[in-house]
This record gives structure tokens, C-alpha cells and sequence, in this order.
């Protein structure tokens, strides 16, 4: 089994409405989860850090059923700091 941030397609950018990034070491020790959004080309996470929202892609060519997975587990899981998020230890590596 892999953590969640172990895995080539866990982003490694986050961005919010200004422009301006963080990278995920800054994302994973500040910031909570707050949304997954399951888009046509992959899914956006959301997330907050010091009142600031910031989002990141998942557009890797993963399968419909992986993204619908993902999302849901990512949802049960809102309000959580991010460095607990991206460490689930999670065995769905066959599914991508």
C-alpha cells in the first residue's frame, strides 16, 4: 500500500485565486482539506491555509472509477489538516 502523496499524480502545485502557489510541503504542514470536485478531465482538490482557499488538479489519465473512489474517500475527510490527509495509506493502485 501507498500514502496518497506517494503517488506520481498527487499534485505537487497549489494555487489560488491570485496566482500565486504553494508547493505541497507548505499545503501539507498548514493547510486543511476542504473540497473534491470531480471534473471531466480528473478531479480538483480544495484546501485552506491561513484563511486563503488554494486548489490543485488531479489530471493524470486515471480511470472514471479511481476519480469516483478518490473523491469519496477525500470527502469523508473535510476539515482535516493535510498532512493527514495525504498520508492515508490507501491500496487502490490497481484501479489507476
Amino acid at each position: 500500500m501507498a500514502c496518497l502523496k506517494d503517488f506520481p499524480w498527487w499534485p505537487s502545485i497549489w494555487t489560488n485565486e491570485a496566482d500565486a502557489s504553494l508547493i505541497t510541503a507548505e499545503i501539507s504542514e498548514q493547510a486543511v482539506f476542504t473540497n473534491a470536485r470531480r471534473l471531466s478531465d480528473g478531479l480538483t482538490m480544495a484546501v485552506e491555509q491561513n484563511g486563503v482557499a488554494y486548489t490543485a488538479k488531479i489530471t493524470a489519465p486515471l480511470s472514471e472509477d479511481f476519480l469516483i473512489l478518490l473523491r469519496h474517500i477525500l470527502l469523508q475527510h473535510r476539515g482535516e489538516p493535510m498532512k493527514v490527509v495525504e498520508n492515508f495509506d490507501i491500496g487502490f493502485s490497481q484501479l489507476t
